[in-house]
């Protein structure tokens, strides 16, 4: 079979601490040579954040960049983007990941080994790594390779976990920080992870139909020809899809990729640590007290007014 054009998407709206970290994680895992097209998707964003993206971009000229504006909506712009990103690329392999997905050394590899080994499936749709802030991705962990991290998670939360998409893990940000700092140290955790598969006799790869959240995947031209585009309600209406037309995702369960936060997380995990412990952890940096405090605060200052309306509503 003829080779796609491997074409990467990176979603951005406004986080540059995350956004920053992902790009640096991306950098580090060795990834973007393996692309013929990097694009930012850069959904109504600020003009400083624009400023930033731009100075990446200017820090690595043998990457072959392109931007496509979204007018700042979601889930419309954030689909409008996809497809415009797929009109102007056609006939691609393409793998979106959002601005805080953080991946390891060899993420794009293993994404496009798994795709080779499944693009013989003529109803495939998604391809997914495992994500321990994932409904679907915790629930394998648990369940299928870590009986001890099923053990604690029972002790802690008094329930099963719940594959469910939108779910007790998506609302929940004490699941999320215990999940995510189960496999903060991605590289090692990896390693660990893939001794543990294959110790396992479990298969590398599963197809599944199951609604999940697409903060990182891979998908091909032929899926977004069957299903006509992108949907304009993004992630629901595409799980939805592939539901009702008897396709198939497929997770690859010998990578795990962190994922920081979903909207319904992101305050309480904000006012954590746990942003500065993924970036320390992974990228090997000393973190002093004012790096570690001063970003933290700044995320709890931006809640304050917020919060303080909320509270003098009740």
């Amino acid at each position: 079979m003829n080779q796609p054009p491997r074409i990467l998407m990176i979603l951005t709206n406004a986080r540059r601490d995350c956004a920053g970290l992902a790009l640096d994680m991306m950098v580090r895992s060795g990834s973007l040579p393996l692309f013929d097209r990097v694009v930012f998707l850069l959904n109504g964003v600020s003009e400083q954040h624009m400023r930033f993206v731009d100075h990446f971009i200017a820090a690595h000229p043998g990457v072959p960049f392109d931007k496509v504006l979204g007018p700042g909506t979601r889930p419309e712009g954030i689909a409008w983007m996809q497809n415009e990103c797929i009109r102007r690329y056609p006939g691609g392999l393409y793998m979106k990941i959002d601005e805080d997905v953080f991946v390891p050394r060899g993420w794009a590899q293993r994404m496009v080994e798994a795709y080779e080994a499944n693009r013989h499936r003529d109803n495939l749709a998604l391809i997914t790594p495992l994500i321990p802030n994932n409904a679907f991705g915790l629930h394998q962990l648990c369940t299928v390779f870590y009986p001890d991290l099923l053990a604690e998670y029972r002790a802690i939360y008094r329930r099963e976990p719940d594959p469910e998409r939108t779910g007790s893990t998506w609302c929940s940000p004490s699941v999320a920080a215990w999940a995510t700092r189960k496999f903060l140290d991605l590289d090692p955790a990896n390693e660990r992870h893939r001794a543990v598969l294959a110790a396992s006799g479990q298969d590398r790869y599963l197809a599944f139909q199951r609604s999940f959240s697409i903060g990182c995947i891979a998908y091909d031209y032929r899926h977004v020809e069957r299903m006509g585009g992108v949907p304009k309600t993004d992630e629901p209406g595409w799980c939805e899809w592939v539901e009702q037309q008897g396709q198939t995702h497929v997770v690859d369960r010998s990578q795990i990729v962190l994922h920081y936060s979903f909207f319904v997380q992101q305050d309480w995990l904000d006012r954590s640590s746990l942003l500065e412990d993924i970036k320390a952890t992974n990228l090997n940096v000393r973190l002093g007290p004012l790096a570690r405090w001063v970003p933290r605060a700044r995320r709890i200052s931006q809640q304050l007014p917020r919060l303080i309306a909320q509270r003098l509503k009740r």
